[in-house]
């Protein structure tokens, strides 16, 4: 794909990334000289029956963020388009989405932790008062800094005072993170930021996400039931005031919950000052909750010289010489070939080059060491993101949408209306109302399962498209 040179004033450097209807672009402004970070809209590529919605929410993104100055918010500067594209200009942010972490089983103390969520209950305390609620609060749209400071982004479908962005029974926001009011379609205030918050805190201190994430169940859940306490399932023994903590910030009720993003911030505050019983060789030890690590990291797999040679080799075809460091950096990080296999390909913008690279990467060995075993929930067996869905997948699948367990044959076939449904609905999860577009547009040009797969795994950014793959069972035992 040939990037422009310039947008507007901006001098485009490359591509950071690519949505369901443009990329992202870091670009440079000469006028005062600093790098900034471009999102896309190519208006040929928005359907008629969804540009005016679309186009409102991308014009909303730009007024609700621009009125906001915080170290804690991405900085929005311009708002422009040309005959081609509509662009906003942003903040160019150095970090890694909060997601991504949560993908990698990264360890955090209950100190760092702490930190992240008092930074986000900042930014919606500032947003709050100055009439924004953000309405998708969820990790793919914190960002973290090489030095832990955390930045919201993406008010795309923020609601901005009387903002008239939504009416009253429309649904909007990502499922799983959603508050019982908006599942419901009512009027939400800022009191639905907070439960959402409350859910990010429920993933951070489990792993897990409160009430799952089938489309199926997870409105109701989110309504009508109460998820298991996180001392039930935080790798550490919770004080009881934790759990009280979680259940305020997810009550059903909006009276119910944190009043303000500040009550939130002291209560957390409160209980991040206690301190818990320990049990180590001398006995019972009373420690700060504080310096107590949640997660336990992962290590990374060894990779076989050959897999690591073979990827530098195709991957260069695509990036050039950089292709030696992005390989050894991204094998320090990952532990088995899928996750390795996705990370490179993020560095890959156009969607062919990146499947072509996919397939190549395929053909080569199992890619770990004799001996050396994956600490994943996959396997080391040679299969990779384009072969063989994986079990977790496969049943994830039949829970929700009822379809066939998939191997690597049934991938290969051609594609059937209900098997596009059950993508779509799972698309539906990160990109909302425009994911049938996105998989239409797909099935079209596609001839096979896996080729579907891959062409709409590329509409998402990068910090979700391994996990939408994961989920669609695409990737290897």
């Amino acid at each position: 794909m040939v990037h422009p040179e310039r947008l507007g004033k901006y001098e485009i450097k490359g591509a950071l990334g690519r949505g369901a209807m443009g990329i992202v672009y870091k670009a440079f402004d000469p006028h005062i000289e600093r790098f900034v970070a471009i999102k896309t809209i190519r208006k040929d590529m928005v359907e008629p029956e969804l540009a005016a919605q679309y186009m409102a929410r991308f014009r909303n993104e730009a007024r609700a963020a621009g009125r906001l100055h915080h170290p804690n918010i991405v900085g929005i500067y311009e708002f422009g388009e040309d005959a081609q594209v509509t662009f906003i200009a942003m903040e160019y942010v150095e970090g890694t989405g909060l997601r991504e972490h949560l993908d990698r089983s990264v360890s955090f103390d209950f100190a760092q932790l702490v930190a992240l969520m008092e930074q986000l209950l900042d930014a919606l305390e500032f947003a709050h008062a100055q009439g924004v609620v953000h309405r998708d609060i969820k990790p793919s749209n914190l960002i973290v800094t090489s030095k832990g400071r955390l930045k919201v982004a993406d008010f795309g479908i923020a609601r901005v005072d009387t903002s008239n962005l939504t009416v009253f029974g429309m649904t909007m926001g990502t499922p799983p993170y959603m508050s019982p009011e908006q599942c419901r379609g009512l009027e939400v205030d800022h009191r639905s930021d907070l439960f959402s918050t409350g859910v990010v805190l429920y993933e951070l201190l489990t792993g897990e996400r409160p009430f799952g994430t089938d489309l199926g169940s997870v409105a109701y859940k989110i309504c009508h039931e109460d998820p298991p306490p996180p001392s039930e399932h935080a790798a550490l023994k919770l004080p009881t005031e934790v759990d009280h903590l979680v259940a305020t910030a997810l009550a059903k009720s909006p009276a119910a919950r944190f009043q303000s993003a500040r009550e939130f911030h002291d209560a957390l505050r409160e209980v991040a000052n206690m301190s818990v019983k320990v049990e180590n060789d001398l006995g019972t030890t009373m420690v700060n909750i504080g310096t107590l690590m949640l997660l336990q990291k992962a290590a990374p797999a060894a990779w076989d010289d050959d897999t690591l040679r073979t990827a530098e080799h195709e991957l260069a075809r695509a990036v050039g010489p950089m292709a030696r460091l992005i390989v050894r950096k991204a094998a320090a990080q990952t532990r088995d070939r899928f996750e390795l296999c996705s990370m490179l390909a993020d560095n890959i913008a156009d969607p062919e080059m990146r499947r072509q690279f996919v397939d190549a990467f395929n053909e080569t060995g199992s890619g770990l060491r004799a001996g050396v075993g994956s600490t994943g929930a996959r396997g080391t067996g040679g299969s990779s993101p384009s072969v063989q869905a994986h079990s977790h997948g496969a049943a994830h699948a039949n829970t929700s949408g009822g379809a066939e367990s998939r191997d690597a044959r049934s991938l290969g076939t051609a594609l059937e209306p209900a098997f596009v449904d059950q993508i779509t609905a799972r698309l539906a999860v990160y990109i909302g109302p425009i994911a049938p577009i996105v998989t239409r547009r797909a099935a079209r040009e596609a001839k096979t399962r896996t080729d579907f797969l891959q062409r709409v795994a590329d509409s998402l950014g990068t910090q979700e498209r391994m996990a939408f793959l994961r989920e669609v069972g695409f990737g290897g035992d």
